[in-house]
């Protein structure tokens, strides 16, 4: 470990923050191995160990660091970050962090609309809504287990390649998201679903559920997307137009 100074107006904490977050960006640190103890690195930087776990706190606030009970302190994976406050595609979000997307179709079907379907896509009490399922790989690690659902009229989707951007497909067809709504909560991980994003059951995920429309208002598609938490993350940009109720 690095030698901290002492004669500085830097207090030791920062100094020992700094030079374990440089450790992570050289990958001297890797994703998700374990550092050593508290008091490994309280006799390695020759600090007392309440400095280190003060550095250590920090660190985990800022999400660099996580803590597992009982197992020890780890680097934190990378996670993708996408914006909420526009349509931005996985495929976009992961070329915007420097990562590769890859997507693997899982299924694709014309199926009789459920009654969450008719309400979510306005639709009639028999129709058929075209239900599409694909595993999303970032570097080819699974994060997104995604499932949607379109009115009958975008049929044609079930010609094209779905395993590219769904957006890119939208777009060659004219179609332009103007809108939507998303709702996000927490879920825990199915016996199938633990399977395909290689994590174990009942893990906790992120459920996200959203529907876009298009210029006209009229709903695009409704989807689904469950997400592996340690990988990912959504991002919301406010400003000093929100009002608080």
């Amino acid at each position: 470990m690095s030698d901290v100074v002492r004669d500085t107006v830097v207090p030791l904490y920062l100094q020992i923050v700094q030079d374990l977050k440089g450790k992570i960006d050289r990958e001297e640190l890797k994703a998700n191995s374990r550092i050593p103890t508290e008091a490994e690195l309280s006799k390695a930087y020759g600090v007392s160990r309440i400095t280190i776990r003060k550095a250590l706190e920090l660190l985990v606030d800022e999400d660099i660091l996580v803590r597992k009970q009982r197992i020890g302190t780890f680097v934190s994976s990378k996670k993708i970050s996408r914006s909420l406050n526009s349509f931005m595609g996985f495929t976009k979000s992961c070329e915007l962090s420097g990562k590769k997307a890859r997507t693997q179709f899982l299924s694709a079907a014309l199926v009789k609309a459920l009654p969450s379907d008719i309400q979510r896509l306005k639709l009639e009490e028999d129709d058929k809504v075209i239900h599409i399922r694909r595993l999303r790989f970032c570097d080819d690690v699974p994060v997104i287990l995604e499932e949607n659902k379109f009115p009958k009229q975008y049929a044609y989707l079930l010609a094209e390649d779905l395993n590219g951007s769904l957006h890119g497909i939208l777009n060659k067809h004219g179609v332009v998201l103007a809108s939507g709504s998303k709702t996000i909560g927490v879920c825990h991980a199915t016996r199938e679903e633990a399977r395909l994003l290689n994590i174990k059951e009942n893990d906790a995920l992120i459920l996200s559920k959203d529907i876009a429309y298009d210029a006209e208002g009229h709903p695009v598609y409704a989807g689904k997307e469950i997400v592996n938490a340690d990988r990912y993350v959504y991002k919301i940009l406010t400003n000093n137009a929100v009002k608080y109720i």
